[in-house]
C-alpha cells in the first residue's frame, strides 16, 4: 500500500471516537486561540490586500471572512482567513512540525465546514486528522526540510490542510489520495520570506492549496499513487530526514496531538523568541532593573535560530517579530512584549532602540537539540556595576509542558476578538467554544465573527 494511501485511509476511515478526550479539549482551546488571533489580524494590511482581490474575483458566497461582512467562495475565505490569522505571528505552533498548525487548519475546516454545512463535530475530526498527517510528515521530513529553508507551515501544512478539507468534503480514499497528491505539488514557502507580508500568505495559501485540492479531487482531477514517496515525490524533493513508513506506522496510535502537541503563543512574535523574552521579563522584576544598568545582553540558542531570527537590525514592525536583538530589549527595558510593541514605523522607545545594540545572539551547542527543544535559549546579563546575572536553558510558556492556564487564554482571546467584536459577543463565541464539537450548524458561530472592519 502506497505512504498516500495509507495516509488517505487514515483521513477517511478516522472517527471522533478514536480520538483521546484529551485530544478533544485541546482542539477546542486550539480554536478559542485560533479565532482570536484571526480576528485581530483582519485589520493587517496583509489581510485587507487579500480581501480586495477576494471582493473582486470570489466567486459563490458560501464561506464567512472573519471580521468583515465579506461573504465568498471557500477557497478566497480560506486565504484571507489564513492570512489574517497568521498576520501577527501570534499563532500557536508544533513542534514536530516546526510550524504553525491551527490557523491553516481552521482557515481551510471553517470555510469548507460552511460551504457544506456541516457541524462542530465535522470540523474538529477534520481539524484532528489534519493536525496529525502535518505532523506525521514533519517527524518524517524536519529538522532537516526546515533547515533547508522551507517554511514548514505551508510546505508541509498544505497537506494537512488537504486532509481536513477531504474529510469535510466526504471524499473517499481514492479521492483523498488525489486530493492529498494534488497538494504536494501545491506544497511550497520559503523561510527567506520571514518579517514581510508573504509570512502570513503563507498560512492563507496553505488553507487555500488543501481546499482547492479537495475540490478538484471531488470532481475527479487525478495525482500519482505514488506522489508522496516516489523516487521523485514530495519526501525525496523536499529532503525527509527519516523513513516516510515510520511516521505514518504511527498514525492512530501515538496522537501527535497530545504527544508533540500545541504550544500556545503568549506573545506576538516568533516563538523562537518566547525563552528569551519570558526569561528577561523574569530577570527585570526580579532585580527591579533598569535599562541603564544592563551594559550587555546575550541569549544563547539552538543552530536553527539564526536562520530564522535574521533581523538584527529590523526596520519593519514585522522585521522586528524576527528580531531577538529587538525582542530581548522590549523585554528588558518595557517588561513586556505585546501587539503594541509592533506598531509600524520607527521604535518609539529610546530605551529599547539603545538596548538592542547590546544584545548578543549566539549559538549554544550545549542547548538540547530534540525537536521540541529547538526554541530553548538561555540568557545572560551584564550589568554596569560589573554584576552578571543569568537564566538557564528553558522553554517558554505556552510550551506543551508549561501550557497557558485556561484563564490566560481566554484572556488572550478576547484581548484580540475585541479589536473587531463587542466585549459581549467576543465573551459569547468564547462560551461557545467550549463546546465546539456539539455546535449543530458552524454557521451559528461564523455568523457571530463578522465585523465592520470593510
Amino acid at each position: 500500500m502506497s505512504a498516500t494511501t495509507r495516509l488517505a485511509e487514515f483521513v477517511v476511515k478516522t472517527s471522533l471516537e478514536d480520538v483521546p478526550a484529551a485530544g478533544i479539549g485541546l482542539v477546542r482551546r486550539a480554536a478559542l486561540d485560533t479565532l482570536g488571533v484571526m480576528l485581530a489580524g483582519a485589520a493587517e494590511p496583509a489581510a485587507a490586500i487579500v480581501r480586495r482581490l477576494a471582493r473582486a474575483e470570489g466567486g459563490a458566497p458560501l464561506a464567512t471572512v472573519v471580521g468583515t461582512r465579506l461573504v465568498t467562495a471557500p477557497g478566497w475565505a480560506a486565504l484571507a482567513n489564513g492570512v489574517a490569522g497568521h498576520a501577527h505571528d501570534f499563532d500557536d505552533t508544533n513542534f514536530a512540525l516546526m510550524g504553525h498548525p491551527s490557523v491553516p487548519l481552521l482557515s481551510a475546516g471553517l470555510a469548507a465546514t460552511e460551504a457544506e454545512t456541516a457541524d462542530g463535530r465535522a470540523l474538529v475530526t477534520a481539524y484532528v486528522v489534519g493536525f496529525e498527517v502535518s505532523a506525521a510528515l514533519g517527524l518524517a521530513l524536519n529538522p532537516a526540510h526546515y533547515t533547508r529553508g522551507w517554511h514548514a507551515t505551508v510546505s508541509i501544512g498544505t497537506l494537512g490542510c488537504a486532509a481536513a478539507a477531504a474529510r469535510l468534503l466526504g471524499l473517499d480514499v481514492a479521492q483523498t489520495g488525489h486530493a492529498l497528491g494534488i497538494a504536494a505539488s501545491h506544497a511550497s514557502g520559503l523561510k527567506e520570506n520571514f518579517g514581510s507580508m508573504t509570512k502570513p500568505y503563507h498560512a492563507g495559501h496553505a488553507a487555500m492549496s488543501g481546499v482547492r485540492a479537495a475540490q478538484l479531487a471531488r470532481e475527479g482531477l487525478t495525482a500519482s499513487e505514488t506522489a508522496l514517496e516516489g523516487r521523485q515525490g514530495y519526501a525525496a524533493a523536499f529532503g525527509a530526514s527519516h523513513p516516510l513508513d515510520a511516521a505514518l506506522d504511527a498514525l492512530g496510535r501515538r496522537w501527535q496531538l497530545l504527544a508533540s502537541g500545541i504550544a500556545v503563543k503568549p506573545y506576538p512574535s516568533c516563538a523562537l523568541t518566547h525563552a528569551a523574552i519570558d526569561a528577561l521579563i523574569e530577570l527585570r522584576a526580579a532585580h527591579a532593573l533598569q535599562p541603564g544598568q544592563i551594559a550587555a545582553i546575550e541569549v544563547g540558542v539552538n543552530r536553527v535560530v539564526p536562520d530564522v531570527l535574521a533581523h538584527t537590525k529590523p526596520g519593519t514592525a514585522l522585521e522586528r517579530k524576527f528580531s531577538m536583538q529587538f525582542c530581548a530589549a522590549a523585554a528588558a527595558a518595557e517588561g513586556r512584549v505585546d501587539l503594541a510593541s509592533f506598531e509600524d514605523g520607527e521604535v518609539r522607545s529610546p530605551a529599547v532602540r539603545d538596548l538592542m545594540g547590546r544584545v548578543t545572539m549566539v549559538v549554544d551547542p550545549s542547548l538540547p537539540d530534540g525537536l521540541e527543544q529547538h526554541a530553548w535559549s538561555r540568557v545572560t546579563l551584564r550589568l554596569a556595576d560589573g554584576r552578571t546575572l543569568a537564566s538557564p536553558p528553558r522553554g517558554a510558556q505556552g510550551h506543551p509542558d508549561t501550557p497557558l492556564s485556561a484563564e490566560a487564554l481566554r484572556a488572550k482571546f478576547l484581548a484580540c476578538a475585541t479589536r473587531v467584536l463587542a466585549p459581549d459577543e467576543a465573551l459569547g463565541v468564547a462560551e461557545q467554544l467550549e463546546h465546539l464539537e456539539d455546535i449543530p450548524d458552524l454557521r451559528a458561530l461564523t455568523s457571530r465573527l463578522a465585523g465592520d472592519l470593510d
